[in-house]
């Protein structure tokens, strides 16, 4: 078995070998805002948010690296002041390859497609195609950044998003910083060989359909934003990270009729939106999340 897991380790190593010198392999987390109050009304609901990932890079040659990234989220929480709470949810595959351009230059391209919705009734109206070209430069170790574009299919229409990344890690390995703009930010600050303190910002939106009294008639779109503080402990020779975080989220949902898109949205920026809104729910709240990561740490390896 040990022998297994060295070969599989050479086998995705020269994918892992970017600018970061680690790679996390699984993830799972969990969070829970405090209640928060309906507009114009007295009840109270809370939002429960869990996801996961798994990353599987192989190494087809010098050149190419075949990827499999699995994903799953959900949400829990009540959308309407008269109803039992609502569960969405969000599969996602992502496979593609990672090719090695030049010395310097590399890019990832991902076919995307994802199942969403609650989940009840499931058909191919609930799948969703999209994919995403990402080209990084790597300047040295420590230092690299980033540009692509993502684009995807929703309930709503189509999205395209631009993305800007930027990571860059100290001499002395304490002070870190990686960017995914829009979605995804994290600065951090190693106290001890096992303890780091950090904040973090994650962007996402999505879009659900949903079943009410057994009928699709509307979908649900999602924009959610967390800022986080954290405080992360590394365990089993730094191989798993715990972390606890408080934070902040802002979060919004929209309902619209079923057969009502829009013409195409880049960013917040929206064409032909000509759309019937049928309920606006606003919750900003205060966060709680506890996370899990196996991390593998590539400078062992080269050593």
């Amino acid at each position: 078995m040990k022998k297994i897991i060295i070969q599989l380790l050479f086998l995705i190593l020269p994918f892992l070998c970017t600018a970061q010198e680690y790679i996390d392999i699984f993830s799972i987390n969990y969070g829970k805002s405090q209640k928060t109050t309906f507009e114009n009304s007295s009840v109270t609901t809370s939002i429960s948010t869990f996801q996961t990932n798994l990353i599987l890079p192989i190494v087809l040659n010098e050149k190419y690296t075949a990827i499999t990234w699995v994903n799953f989220s959900s949400y829990s929480l009540q959308l309407f002041p008269d109803s039992n709470n609502n569960h969405l949810y969000s599969t996602n595959l992502r496979a593609g390859l990672k090719i090695n351009h030049s010395e310097h230059w590399s890019g990832i391209y991902l076919f995307m497609p994802k199942v969403a919705s609650d989940y009840i009734n499931l058909s191919s109206e609930d799948i969703y195609l999209g994919g995403t070209a990402l080209l990084k430069y790597k300047r040295n170790e420590r230092f690299s950044y980033s540009l692509g574009l993502y684009g995807s299919s929703e309930a709503y229409g189509i999205s395209m998003t631009p993305i800007i990344g930027f990571y860059y890690h100290s001499p002395d390995k304490r002070f870190e910083m990686n960017f995914l703009l829009p979605n995804d930010a994290d600065i951090n600050y190693s106290l001890t060989d096992k303890t780091k303190i950090g904040v973090d910002f994650l962007g996402h939106g999505n879009s659900y359909k949903l079943t009410t009294d057994n009928i699709r008639s509307t979908y649900i779109e999602n924009n959610s934003i967390d800022f986080s503080s954290y405080v992360q402990r590394s365990v089993l020779d730094k191989k798993i990270l715990l972390r606890l975080k408080l934070g902040y989220s802002l979060n919004e949902f929209r309902a619209y009729p079923i057969d009502q898109k829009l013409d195409l949205q880049i960013l917040v920026l929206k064409f032909g939106d000509n759309r019937t809104l049928l309920l606006e729910d606003k919750s900003n709240t205060f966060l709680l999340k506890l996370e899990a990561i196996y991390r593998f740490d590539l400078s062992t390896v080269k050593k």
